[in-house]
Parts: structure tokens; sequence; C-alpha cells
């Protein structure tokens, strides 16, 4: 099985990621937080063949880093996702995961050796990681993307369709406020143990 990782982001352009957190912390400060936490993303994939899929126009500043980075495809999230598995990854993570690691990137590659499909599921409903060991349209197809039901469905789905699987721990994510103050709290610990 391969080992390539798609880390799906967001170009980080001020006033363009974020954008909920930015209307209470200010569009600076949210892009700062969303470029740290995708570059941890990318830290934690990097002993992997780690790709960096962006939606929206990447400038010279992220090609000159000599990172493989990847044009995601128009249509919805799920469309999105579906086109880099049949292009061949394996797994695919977010870009605002505070605790995406390798050691955690690394047990799901395990996970895959005895699932069809791993998740890693998020506080919120969501997942954080997706990986299958070959592309399964029905999981990316009418999916309500961005609410409280996506992991549920998306097990519901692999289960129906006779897919393994395989859940990792629940991490969360930064979308509010009261993640921002997490997040903010986990820098916090990192700088004074």
């Amino acid at each position: 099985m391969n080992r390539r990782i798609a880390v799906f982001a967001k170009v980080p352009k001020l006033g363009e990621v974020k954008t909920r957190l930015a209307s209470v912390i200010g569009p600076e400060a949210a892009l700062e937080c969303y470029a740290q936490l995708l570059e941890k993303a990318i830290e934690a994939s990097a002993c992997f063949e780690c790709e960096v899929w962006f939606e929206g126009d990447v400038g010279p500043d992220w090609i000159e880093r000599g990172l493989p980075l990847r044009r995601q495809s128009d249509g919805d999230l799920g469309e999105r996702m579906l086109v880099a598995f049949v292009d061949g990854v394996t797994l695919l993570i977010g870009s605002d995961i505070p605790l995406i690691s390798d050691s955690y990137i690394d047990r799901a590659m395990d996970l895959l050796d005895s699932s069809d499909v791993v998740l890693g599921p998020t506080e919120d409903g969501g997942y954080c990681l997706i990986g299958m060991k070959r592309p399964t349209e029905d999981l990316f197809r009418g999916i309500p993307w961005s609410t409280s039901g996506v992991f549920r469905q998306t097990v519901d789905i692999s289960r129906r369709i006779g897919a393994k699987v395989g859940v990792l721990p629940t991490l969360w994510d930064v979308d509010d406020y009261r993640d921002y103050q997490r997040w903010l709290a986990l820098q916090s610990s990192h700088i004074h143990p």
C-alpha cells in the first residue's frame, strides 16, 4: 500500500481563511492561526509522501518551498476529496487540527492494514482524517458537509456497503472562538512546560 497523504487546505490568504473565527478575532489573527495549523499538518505528514492539495491560487512563496502541490478540483468537499483518492492518495487530512501528529497518521496507516476505511473523528461530529484502500464514491456523495453528522453518516454508509471501518481517537479542530482559546492555551503549554 502506498503512503501518499493529501493535506487538504485553503491557500492561507488574509480574509479568506477561518472567516467565522476572523469575525471575532480579526482577519490577521485568524490567518496566523490557520497558517500555524497548516504548518503543523504538513510537519506531521513529512515522513510520508505528503502533498498539499490547495483550494485557491498558490503564490510563489509556496512554490519555492518545494512541496508537492496540487490544486483541488471543482465541486463540493466530497467531490474534491474523491478526486484525490481516485488520483491515488491513501490518506487525506485536514489543515486545522492542533493535535495532528506523525504518530496519529502512522496509526491510521496501520489500521488500513485491517480496515477498508479509516476515520479520525473530531469533537464537532466531523472527521479530520479519512483513509481508504480504494476510492469509494458512496462515502463522498450526499453527505451534509460541515455538519455534526458527517462522521456518523460516513460510518453508517461504510457499514451499509460492507466496508470494515477503523476509527482513531477523537481530535478537535479550530472553528470558533472557544476552539481558538483552547489552541492558544495549547500553544502556551508548549512554550512554558
